[in-house]
């Protein structure tokens, strides 16, 4: 389609069954993500942990996540993608379940390796399942939408985390009892994810092709997504699953303030997942990746120089916007310049590479906030910077691998 509005109305049309199954699938998930990104961090606060122990369960969220992502993701093409995608969302609802019951930090810690274990069954494998299940002329409008209902979804569990911080308000001797509501609330929402799944037909067992598990004929690419995600993850994991314990850390806010700003922060960003294959289609899939992530990493630069909680409310909705606005159109990419048999293990490679910086960084980025509550913002502005420019460096002179 010449019009790019035109092409967008297209998408939804374009949906198989198994598409739209999968959408309500990963879009559920975004709730638990949601809240525990609001609340968690400042739950252990509040029961007398410390943001060292906050970013050591991010990190081992992580390396459980980037130990397993690989091996899972060459499985799951062979032996079928739908089956690991199915178990990855059992066990997320699972370990939302442990924090609601959690007594102790090591219950958190289980249910943070519990959750890390189900990013890697299911990372790897939605991607290839919804390639599976859209034609290439609609794939990145469909990968935007299906980031779209992740992300209000996200914006829902955000909002979520008002409860706790209320009840807390009114009973600040009982934090658990003021924290468990909300995190049964998005456990027990969060079924529809693996009874949605268990109506999707694709993904099923794939012959083998060749002798090697790995996937060689994408090696080329995947070397140099690998290098560019490793980098932006070392920085993210520095200061974004701790935001709201900066939040609460340098303003006092808790998420009776910051739970409104991130809803506010996803449904901005979940508009600008619907924009994304427009600049996509105007401006080239690289070209726009780079853009829209160099703005960002400039962004968060000013964040932690501004003193005006409302600008850095402003501030922070435009970083999210801009930098996650790049992620459908980079999976769009990926999924169709690698090659159909190994969708899934390219997937696993690539997120590996963003999750595993990710998740050493996060302990980190706790450590840092005990030295200058702003320094990690600054470590990650350089590290995003360096990784931008990788990403141009290696893929600028490809063109789109197809039209979408």
């Amino acid at each position: 389609m010449s019009s790019g509005i035109g092409f967008l109305r297209a998408a939804p049309r374009g949906l198989t069954r198994d598409a739209k199954l999968l959408l309500v699938s990963f879009s559920i998930t975004g709730l638990s993500i949601g809240l525990l990104n609001v609340s968690l961090s400042v739950y252990m606060q509040r029961l007398g942990l410390t943001s060292v122990h906050a970013g050591t369960f991010f990190t081992t969220t992580g390396l459980t996540s980037v130990s397993l992502v690989i091996p899972f993701g060459i499985l799951a093409d062979r032996y079928g993608r739908r089956r690991m995608t199915l178990l990855g969302t059992v066990l997320m609802v699972a370990a939302v379940g442990i924090i609601v019951l959690a007594d102790s930090y090591g219950m958190f810690l289980l249910a943070g390796a519990l959750l890390g274990l189900a990013e890697a069954l299911g990372f790897s494998t939605f991607n290839a399942l919804l390639a599976e299940a859209t034609d290439p002329e609609v794939r990145t409008a469909v990968f935007g939408m299906s980031f779209f209902f992740n992300s209000i979804c996200f914006a829902a569990g955000n909002l979520l985390g008002v409860l706790p911080d209320v009840l807390y308000a009114a009973n600040p001797a009982d934090p658990s009892g003021a924290y468990r509501p909300a995190f049964a609330i998005a456990a027990g929402l969060s079924i529809v994810s693996p009874l949605s799944l268990l109506l999707v037909r694709l993904g099923g067992t794939r012959a083998p092709q060749g002798q090697s598990l790995l996937p060689r004929r994408s090696v080329h690419i995947l070397t140099r997504f690998f290098a560019s995600n490793f980098i932006i993850g070392l920085g993210a994991g520095l200061i974004i699953p701790l935001f709201t314990l900066w939040f609460y850390l340098k303003f006092g806010l808790a998420e009776t303030t910051t739970g409104p700003l991130l809803s506010v922060a996803s449904v901005f960003m979940a508009l600008s997942y619907l924009a994304a294959p427009l600049l996509a289609r105007r401006r080239g899939m690289v070209r726009s990746i780079v853009e829209v992530q160099a703005l960002a990493t400039a962004t968060l630069f000013f964040i932690p120089l501004v003193l005006n909680i409302y600008i850095v409310g402003i501030l922070y909705v435009a970083r999210n916007l801009l930098m996650n606005m790049s992620w459908p159109v980079a999976s769009s990419f990926l999924m169709s310049a690698v090659d159909e048999s190994e969708r899934a293990a390219a997937s696993a490679v690539t997120g590996a590479a963003f999750r595993l910086p990710f998740a050493i960084s996060t302990t980190l980025g706790g450590y840092l906030l005990t030295v200058n509550v702003d320094l990690p913002f600054f470590v990650t502005t350089g590290l995003y910077a360096v990784g931008v420019l990788t990403f141009w460096a290696f893929f600028h002179g490809y063109k789109d691998p197809a039209p979408g």
